[in-house]
């Protein structure tokens, strides 16, 4: 039941990245960047400043691994809020290369499916088909497309989740017998 309540919920989360992304993508991008940067940076000085607060205390070994980390993690952040054009620019390779592990993962429901006996496994074939495709199209033009491409990758997660939450809800359905 748990299993099945955190996926419903990453397809939620996809259908709202998707939407976000399909009507702001610019702004989309922006804040997120700037986002992960503050969150970044405030990681990195938070650990910097805990290991010279703890300094004298007997796992300093540990620290040093902390105070490394925090360093590693504001440099991050750092980059991340001064050079925000070329982290937005690998981030569609990043997303299309999620989507199609994701169509690869749908595959093997669909199969699993087609083990079970359920007559309608093409459907979820299908739908993994397309998202493969969606995914390659992302990996073929990272980042010659602009806007339109962030456009395109919301409406892969916007399929992305209704496609997954179709999977499930027939998946639980065949499992139950109905």
């Amino acid at each position: 039941m748990r299993e099945k309540n955190s996926l419903m919920a990453a397809c939620v989360l996809y259908l709202i990245l998707g939407l976000v992304l399909l009507f702001f993508p610019g702004l989309t991008t922006a804040v997120f960047c700037a986002a992960v940067g503050v969150l970044l940076l405030l990681y990195g000085a938070i650990t910097v400043i805990s290991f010279f607060l703890h300094r004298g205390s007997g796992a300093s070994l540990t620290f040093q691994a902390e105070l490394i980390l925090g360093v590693i993690s504001a440099v991050v952040g750092g980059f991340f809020l001064t050079h925000s054009s070329f982290i937005i620019s690998i981030i569609p390779a990043i997303l299309g290369l999620y989507v199609v592990i994701d169509g690869l993962v749908n595959l093997k429901r669909g199969l699993d499916m087609r083990a079970f006996g359920y007559a309608g496994w093409t459907a979820t074939l299908v739908m993994s088909v397309v998202s493969l495709a969606l995914g390659g199209l992302i990996l073929r033009h990272p980042s010659g497309v602009g806007l339109t491409l962030w456009r395109i990758i919301g409406g892969a997660f916007l399929y992305q989740g209704i496609s997954d939450l179709w999977a499930i809800l027939t998946l639980n359905k065949l499992i139950r017998g109905e």
